[in-house]
């Protein structure tokens, strides 16, 4: 059986990944900063600081972004209680792709990170969360 609520997180979800400009505010000054903040955020369901630190805040209003984590919240009632790298591709010139997995129980939600680690920082060029795990694999 589908479950709609999930469906639906996943479309919206899929849709805020395809935003143009979130890469602009996704600047971190390390590659541990970025997976730091990106760790603390998501396994507490702060989705609506995490989306406005990885560059959505001025796609989305906040009511959208107040209503994406709702939505979160009552989908994933728990916070996340484990992480882990599922996989990692490291591409020429200090590019990579990452996606990570963030769970408790069996409720899952996905995060995949393109980067690009610079001597001035780490850039976040392209970052998508979703429950779908085949959504974000596809990108590798």
């Amino acid at each position: 059986m589908i479950d709609f609520r999930k469906t639906v997180l996943a479309i919206a979800l899929t849709l805020l990944g395809a935003l143009p400009g979130r890469a602009q505010d996704g600047v971190f000054v390390s590659y541990d900063a970025m997976r730091a903040s990106l760790d603390t955020l998501i396994m507490a369901r702060e989705i609506e600081q995490m989306m406005v630190l990885f560059g959505a805040g001025d796609e989305m209003t906040p009511q959208q972004l107040q209503g994406l984590e709702a939505q979160v919240r009552q989908i994933y009632a728990e916070d996340f209680q484990n992480k882990a790298v599922m996989r990692r591709a490291d591409l020429e010139n200090g590019f990579m792709q990452e996606l990570i997995a963030y769970w408790t129980g069996s409720r899952y939600i996905y995060a995949y990170v393109l980067g690009h680690d610079r001597d001035d920082g780490f850039l976040s060029i392209n970052f998508r969360f979703n429950s779908d795990f085949t959504k974000l694999n596809q990108l590798f």
